[in-house]
């Protein structure tokens, strides 16, 4: 895959702010003005304390209430600036969110069946929450920080050009030079520090996976000490992280200090009075506090980006299969499956080659074979996972790649050797949620895949939770779960993958019974390596 470059993540993640500029612009524009209250807080009080110490008191009370004004104006646009700023991330996170959940969609099965689940719920959970540090504290503080920069510099340019040159020195130094010598330091120990953690995570998870062998075979010990050496691995990165954090505060504080320091120098040369010195020293101190926000991006930056890489990579990836529009095209009907000269292989590892099958409405197909010659491959190709790389498909003499997904949804039942439950109750696990199926018709086909004793047997029956962090499921009630979807889809063509694979002799003996019952009329392809499974079918063939 081609390398991923931040300008592009950054080019990527602004077009999400586009719609939402006016509502960022209005953020910004606050963030300046209460930054700016804050430094006139300062430089009023100053410039009235030498008023007073020169004799003069007229002004006093209007200062005063002018000092009011400012805290006033600061608290009301610091409120509303992080309001807005919060607000606006949350939203781009939502439309991120989003986005990649059409990504997904468009991906499909066959691209997601190759991933690490794990991987996919890091992209959609911590990577996109990782952009969070973008959003609401980069973008908008960086032009704070730009705009707060520009009155400030601008004013002091009206007393001397060198004053106003040395402030905009200071800025860029703590604003840009540290944050870019942060991401670059930072760039060279994350990765590092990264694969330690994943590296001590994973050695924890294995440990007590696998916690009856250790102790069975008294690795107590040998495992303890692995921990510890990946531990102590993990707290030296850490600390050398910690020591460039240090590093990049204690700059940046030279920095502000650096700026000031030579304020006064400059200042002195240029016999200033001792007022403006003071005044322009004080305002010098204050002026850092947009800028030393973004000292500490460079390290921020790193994550978001590393996140925002990854999550380019995935909206960017082109789909196996694209189908036509969901327009129906086609007759809701089945009548017979043709396969002509179909070839298929894995990058360079070939799978099939030169199948043919000819199969006719109501007959029922089981297919065999050793894993990995292509069984459930050749379902995939049904499902249209995947297209051949020779040879066609035929639906009533009508090629797969012509009907909609809608269309071949509608004519395909389908169950895969794992069947996922989602953490809701046993209804809405046959049902999918899918409000139009009744209770009777749930009922019905509970019994059909012999769930309705043990359903029965539970204390809330159908509205019993399961999946997640509710009530366990062994695997052949999943796989009974995973024929009443099958059945109440009632589709004309069956594809089952291993459908008794989990389930005892007798259940299986049960269910192959409602498969052969179900299946009337309906053409069937069922794929096992049992042949009790297979004696169902009234055609077999063998995948060698």
């Amino acid at each position: 895959m081609k390398e991923v470059k931040n300008t592009q993540v950054i080019n990527w993640l602004l077009s999400f702010v586009k719609p939402l500029s006016l509502k960022m612009s209005g953020a910004v524009l606050l963030g300046i003005i209460s930054n700016l209250s804050v430094i006139g807080i300062t430089f009023l009080g100053l410039k009235e304390m030498f008023a007073i110490l020169s004799g003069d008191t007229t002004s006093v009370m209007k200062t005063f209430w002018l000092l009011i004004l400012c805290g006033v104006i600061r608290g009301v646009a610091r409120y509303m600036e992080q309001y807005l700023n919060h607000d606006i991330a949350f939203s781009l996170l939502a439309n991120v969110r989003s986005s990649i959940f059409k990504v997904l969609r468009k991906l499909g099965p066959a691209k997601l069946s190759g991933k690490n689940s794990g991987d996919m719920i890091t992209a959609i959970t911590t990577d996109v929450e990782a952009l969070e540090v973008f959003f609401a504290h980069t973008i908008s503080p960086v032009f704070i920080a730009i705009g707060t920069s520009l009155v400030l510099v601008s004013y002091l340019l009206t007393n001397h050009l060198y004053l106003g040159l040395i402030l905009l020195l200071g800025h860029l130094f703590v604003g840009v030079f540290v944050p870019v010598i942060s991401y670059k330091q930072h760039e060279k120990t994350g990765s590092v520090y990264q694969e330690t953690f994943v590296s001590l995570n994973q050695q924890v998870i294995e440990n007590v996976d696998s916690i009856r062998d250790i102790n069975q075979f008294s690795l107590e010990e040998e495992k303890l000490a692995s921990l510890h050496e990946a531990g102590e691995k993990l707290n030296q990165e850490y600390q050398k992280k910690l020591e460039q954090s240090s590093k990049i505060q204690i700059l940046s504080e030279f920095g502000v200090i650096g700026t000031t320091i030579l304020m006064i120098l400059v200042g002195t040369q240029l016999d200033l009075s001792v007022s403006q010195q003071v005044t322009t020293s004080i305002i010098t101190l204050s002026s850092f506090g947009s800028v030393l926000a973004l000292s500490g991006l460079g390290n921020a930056l790193l994550s978001t980006f590393a996140s925002g890489k990854r999550l380019f990579a995935l909206v960017n990836e082109e789909p196996n299969v694209v189908f036509n529009s969901d327009k129906q095209q086609h007759k809701n009907e089945f009548n017979d499956l043709v396969i002509e000269n179909l070839s298929f292989s894995y990058d360079e590892k070939q799978i099939l080659d030169n199948l043919n099958i000819n199969l006719e409405k109501g007959v029922t197909l089981g297919i065999g074979g050793e894993s990995g010659k292509g069984k459930s491959t050749l379902l995939k190709l049904l499902m249209r996972y995947f297209d051949p790389n020779q040879g066609r498909i035929l639906f009533d003499k009508t090629n797969l790649k012509d009907y909609s997904e809608t269309e071949l949804h509608s004519l395909e039942s389908v169950m895969e050797q794992k069947t996922f439950i989602f953490a809701d109750t046993i209804k809405n696990n046959i049902s999918l949620k899918n409000e139009k199926i009744s209770q009777e018709d749930i009922e019905k086909a509970a019994e059909a895949a012999s769930l309705s004793e043990w359903i029965e047997s539970l204390p809330d029956k159908y509205e019993t939770k399961i999946g997640g962090q509710n009530r366990g499921v062994s695997d052949g009630e999943k796989q009974r779960i995973g024929l009443a979807r099958v059945f109440l889809h009632d589709a004309p063509l069956l594809l089952l993958d291993e459908p008794t694979s989990s389930l005892d002799y007798l259940n299986e003996q049960k269910i192959l019974h409602t498969i052969k019952h179900i299946s009337e009329g309906k053409t069937t392809i069922v794929v096992s390596h049992r042949e009790s499974t297979l004696n169902i079918a009234d055609k077999v063939m063998i995948i060698e």
